[in-house]
Formats: structure tokens, sequence, C-alpha cells
């Protein structure tokens, strides 16, 4: 594996010490199967050609990060659950198994670590083996997982524990404390198979769903219990990713301890490092849809120099879309994300 600076670039702007470019993640998940003209079925439960497309893909994009695991739902299987999976999509998850305290105990919480308890998972932490071993330059290798309310709230249907969070919020929280020992299990179990970040996506801690004081009650300190294990037994950075409006909840998401958070496109840039200030990193926030799907590598460009005039300019950031990458994004449009993270320093 060469050492191509890569990780090295990714640390300076975590510790916000400048560097002759900005640091890129392409943000992309089961976009690299579709631009290998992969299914992402195909891909989703062949660990090494899930890391051959993921590689690829973040070589061709210029990307600083690889994220070879294809389906973040794949674990619900293992417990049990209903979990449809489409041929060149995501998979789906049709319903809930959680409506009385009752069920709550009765929850399939497998061990991360023991593979026959969770033969899904374990495609995932073999995708990120073959990465390790396979990758030519020194990417990092990103694990993926949800965050604890977010998973708590596929196990119970999210609009159900909304409800619950108001009318029977003991019940929710019962959910959240056995959800989260599963959360960090599966987390340190990457680390331990080869991934150099832990990548977490929390779309139910959006300010957009709940107050900042709820992020404390429900979410933020679970998040925290997730990134203290992770510290206790290795010193990767860790990234969580909230979607929607986050500049409510800043120095709440600041309390977690994360080492970056990725926020949303919709969130003005400037507003959210005024906020964050230069005690979290940040990385974002393209317009996924308008820009890497639906733009041109013109308008990415022009958008991507903007955004590092924007914030980027002391370190601290790590371009990216606000949001995944879609996954009919042409290959154009995210290397010319890639491109500009480069140029833009060199641009007269």
């Amino acid at each position: 594996m060469k050492d191509a600076g890569h990780r090295a670039c990714v640390e300076a702007a975590l510790k916000f010490e400048k560097t002759d470019r900005t640091p890129v993640n392409n943000f992309a998940v089961v976009t690299s199967a579709r631009s290998a003209g992969v299914k992402v079925d195909e891909a989703r439960w062949n660990p090494k050609l899930s890391a051959k497309v993921a590689i690829d893909y973040a070589m061709k994009t210029e990307s600083d990060f690889v994220k070879p695991i294809l389906d973040s739902q794949v674990p619900f299987k293992d417990m049990g659950m209903e979990v449809r999976f489409p041929e060149d999509d995501y998979g789906m998850i049709p319903g809930h198994v959680v409506e009385t305290a009752e069920d709550i105990d009765k929850l399939a919480i497998f061990d991360p670590y023991a593979a026959d308890e969770c033969p899904g998972f374990t495609k995932m932490v073999e995708a990120v083996e073959e990465t390790s071993k396979a990758i030519p330059e020194d990417l990092h290798i990103c694990g993926l997982s949800w965050g604890p309310i977010t998973t708590a709230g596929y196990t119970m249907g999210t609009e159900n524990m909304m409800f619950a969070m108001l009318f029977d919020p003991d019940m929710v929280k019962v959910l959240i404390d056995r959800i989260t020992p599963l959360v960090s299990g599966m987390v340190r179990r990457q680390i331990d198979a080869g991934a150099t970040v832990m990548w977490m996506a929390d779309p139910t801690s959006s300010g957009d769903l709940i107050s900042p004081d709820m992020f404390d009650e429900f979410s933020g300190n679970h998040i925290r219990t997730v990134i203290d294990d992770v510290h206790g037994m290795s010193d990767v950075p860790t990234f969580v990713h909230i979607c929607g409006n986050t500049l409510g909840i800043m120095s709440h998401i600041k309390n977690t301890g994360a080492d970056c958070l990725s926020f949303d496109h919709a969130v003005d840039p400037e507003k959210a490092r005024a906020s964050a200030g230069r005690d979290i990193a940040l990385m974002g926030n393209l317009d996924p849809v308008k820009l890497l799907m639906s733009g041109t590598p013109e308008q990415v460009t022009a958008e991507s120099y903007k955004l590092i005039d924007a914030i980027g300019q002391d370190s601290g950031f790590i371009l990216a879309p606000g949001c995944e990458t879609p996954i009919s994004s042409p290959d154009e449009n995210v290397m010319a994300m890639g491109r500009a993270a480069r140029e833009y320093w060199n641009k007269a």
C-alpha cells in the first residue's frame, strides 16, 4: 500500500492544520457499484466484489476515503426483521418489530464478533477486511453503522418512536439503551477488521425531527457512548453524519466527542462553521441531488470553490456532498469534486 498522503491530509484537517489541498470524501456507497456496472445485490453479498468496486470508485473520484460496505440495512436481517433487498438499490425495511416493552426484551441483539449469530453483518466485516488487503494507496477505510436512535427507529418504526418520545419516553429510553451496545459492538468489530474511520450516520438525530433537549435526552449521550468505546480501543477518527438542520444542536453535537460532523446541504456553511468553531471539524455540504446527480462538472467545480472559500481556507474541513451521493450521479460530476479540492489551491 502506497503512502499517497490521503490519511495525512485528513488528519491535518481534523487538527485544523493547513495543507496544500483540501481532503475529499466522495460519500458514495451503492453508487460505486452502479459506476462499475455491477448490480448492488451482486456486490452486497460478495465482500471481494464490494471492496473492488469501492476502491475503484474512490481512486477514480480522487477521494481520500473508501466505503466498501454497500448496504447499512443488512444487520436488521440478522435481528430477525424483514428486509427486502432490491436488485439495484438499498435494502428496504417494510415493518417494525417493537410495539411494547416486552418486545424490547425479545429483540435479537446479536454479538457482532460471533459470525454464526450475524452472517449478514459478517459479510460487511469481510468487505472491510478485503478492502484493507487490496487498497493500493492509504485511503481511509470507512466502517458503517446507523447511530443508536436511528437503529432504534428502524426496530420500532421512526414515526411510532417519535410519538412514544412524547407519551412513553421511558420505553424509548429502554429501547435505545438496549440498542447502543449493539451499535458500539458493530463499530468496534469493523475497526478490528481494518476500518480506519468510524462512520456513523444518524439522520433521526436531525434538528428537523427532535429538539436540542430531546437530542440530549435520547441521542447525544448514546452517540458519546459509542465514540468513547471507539476511543477506548483505537485512535481512529470518529465521523458522525446528521441530516437536516444541525445548527440548533451544534453545541450538543460537539459534546459527543466526535472528531468530525458531516452536515447537510441545507445548512448554511458559514453559520455551521461559526457555530462549530474549532471544536469539531466539518465535512460537507454540496447538494447531492442538484449538483452531484443533476448538475454539470463545471457547476460542481464552481460550488466546490465557493464552499472552500466560505469555510475551508483555514482547514478543519473536508469537501463532500451534504448527504450520500445518489446512485445515478454521473462519474464526471463526482470526479469534478475530487479535482476541485486539489485545483482550488492552485487556481489564479
